[in-house]
């Protein structure tokens, strides 16, 4: 079905000039012809990103949306760099730019009213069409990252030997097994104000304990903060909607 939805929902992904080169024609042409979907795509990206070297990135209705890098104190970085991470790499030393995902949530973002946001190295196999007819009214669907058995608590994307774990274990209840995965984000940008990134940035200068970047920032602000966390729907019909691995005997 060669449906083209409103102007006023894009798919939106981020990466560096590392991550694009390698990942972004790929995931552009399967969300065209596997996705079928024809909108626009919004590309965030760093203030420097060479994007002139990436001639896929200058297709029909592609915008790419410039941001600084996000900043944390010297304090902040050093115990984001030393939280104990599970015998996994250290996601602040090794994938810093995931905190560039923060900026989805910029004001600018509110000039399109929906967004439907995924990483780039996601798999799309299907049309998506009925997925994204889904709106999200004044919420945030996602993933739970502990679909389908909800054994994990929040606790676990955190290191629970930092210094800040107990002030945040005091304020926040971080043992809910519902909380969510940020590879797929899909929002109604009216949850945007003018100081939410700003928050969701203090959150971290505040918690620095994170293992998984801003996943476990976005968990505390949009479940705690806001109450605006919403599980995607699990299917549409007889197909999955999302999964974060492979399925071999369920469509996807």
């Amino acid at each position: 079905m060669n449906v083209v939805l409103e102007k006023k929902l894009a798919v939106c992904v981020v990466g560096n000039f590392k991550y694009l080169y390698k990942y972004f024609s790929k995931f552009e042409r399967d969300i065209r012809k596997k996705g079928r979907y024809f909108g626009e795509i919004i590309v965030i990206t760093s203030l420097w990103c060479p994007t002139f070297l990436l001639k896929s990135i200058y297709g029909k209705d592609i915008t790419v949306l410039r941001f600084k890098k996000i900043k944390f104190s010297e304090t902040t970085n050093k115990y984001l760099n030393t939280n104990f991470s599970n015998g996994q790499p250290n996601r602040n030393k090794n994938k810093s730019f995931q905190w560039h995902k923060l900026h989805i949530f910029d004001e600018k973002l509110k000039f399109w009213d929906f967004i439907f946001y995924l990483d780039l190295k996601s798999f799309i196999h299907e049309d998506i069409t009925q997925l994204l007819e889904l709106k999200p009214n004044n919420a945030i669907f996602a993933r739970s990252d502990t679909y389908p058995k909800y054994v994990n608590t929040l606790s676990s994307q955190f290191d629970n030997d930092a210094y800040s774990f107990k002030d945040l274990a005091s304020k926040y209840d971080l043992s809910i097994k519902n909380y969510f995965q940020t590879c797929l984000l899909f929002y109604d940008t009216a949850i945007i104000n003018r100081d939410t990134k700003k928050d969701l940035i203090s959150l971290a200068e505040n918690f620095p304990c994170t293992i998984t970047n801003e996943q476990a920032i976005c968990n505390l602000y949009f479940i705690f903060e806001k109450n605006l966390y919403k599980e995607l729907p699990i299917e549409i019909g007889k197909s999955l909607t999302f999964y974060y691995w492979m399925l071999n005997d369920r469509k996807v």
